[in-house]
């Protein structure tokens, strides 16, 4: 990060729809170039909020939030304080302001304008799905996924399983290790749920130093070690070789938002050529 960059994080319950497309509004009346957003849903216990806020203190972020419990907006608002953390409720002061013309008090529910919204419940669950199942969590239950991916660690599994559960996908990830075999259960489920994420040594090197820099590691260490990773890739290579029929997508230098839209890309046709292949069968018969 730029001494000229500013971050600001979205904090919402649920699937933070409603900051999400808040902030989206209002960012679009400034340059964003030297703006960072960083994006945290399901914010429903002080644990986390906890945790978000101490990295919002490291950052020197400014935190907005949309979390209409009462006890954690509070919770919130009194430790982000104690950071000096700048903080926007987003929709506090509206829920305040009707509260009082209303003479009504608020029901605190979070999420209470999505209650019939059947796709809102979908993301909540595909949410969860993904949370319960990311870097090789859960195995027994990898067969209700509706997207499983594969890649070496840092190739952008847990953001794109996160984007993708925001639509409604059931997303589940694994991470690759040239010396840890999978767990078995990748191999049990139908594989046309699996896609495999490629990346450039390059490209690698450059997130995974950042990742070491964010945890206060020094980027020389082996987990960065451009020769090390260079290893790792060719073996992944061959890995995707024996399972060719695992389509393989490169991320590097690419958004979140265009793999995801490769991915679904790539299972609709798969699944239609999976409806395709018996009525061949049958039309080879009647002929």
């Amino acid at each position: 990060m730029t001494a000229e960059q500013k971050i600001i994080y979205l904090v919402g319950e649920r699937t933070g729809q409603t900051i999400s497309k808040v902030a989206d509004a209002v960012l679009s009346q400034f340059e964003t170039d030297t703006i960072q957003v960083r994006r945290f849903t399901m914010v429903e216990d002080t644990a986390l909020i906890l945790s978000i806020l101490s990295r919002a203190q490291q950052e020197k972020a400014l935190v907005a939030y949309t979390i209409v419990a009462p006890d954690n907006r509070e919770f919130l608002e009194r430790e982000a304080a104690k950071r000096e953390l700048e903080t926007v409720d987003v929709m506090g002061n509206f829920i305040v302001k009707l509260a009082l013309f209303l003479e009504q008090r608020p029901l605190g529910i979070p999420g209470k304008q999505h209650q019939i919204d059947a796709n809102y419940y979908r993301r909540i669950e595909a949410i969860e799905f993904a949370v319960k199942h990311d870097d090789g969590r859960s195995p027994h239950t990898l067969h209700r996924a509706d997207i499983v991916l594969v890649g070496l660690s840092r190739t952008g599994k847990t953001p794109l399983s996160a984007y993708m559960a925001q639509m409604g996908w059931k997303v589940a990830n694994i991470p690759l290790f040239p010396d840890i075999p999978p767990p078995t259960e990748t191999f049990a489920i139908d594989q046309v749920k699996i896609y495999a994420l490629a990346i450039e040594a390059d490209a690698l090197v450059r997130v995974r130093q950042e990742r070491l820099k964010y945890l206060g590691l020094p980027d020389d260490a082996k987990y960065a070690d451009p020769s090390k990773i260079v290893q790792e890739i060719a073996w992944c290579q061959a890995f995707y070789r024996q399972h060719s029929h695992w389509p393989v997508i490169d991320v590097s230098g690419r958004a979140i938002e265009e793999v995801a839209a490769r991915v679904m890309q790539l299972h609709s046709a798969r699944l239609q050529a999976r409806q395709d292949r018996p009525s061949s069968r049958q039309a080879q018969k009647g002929s």
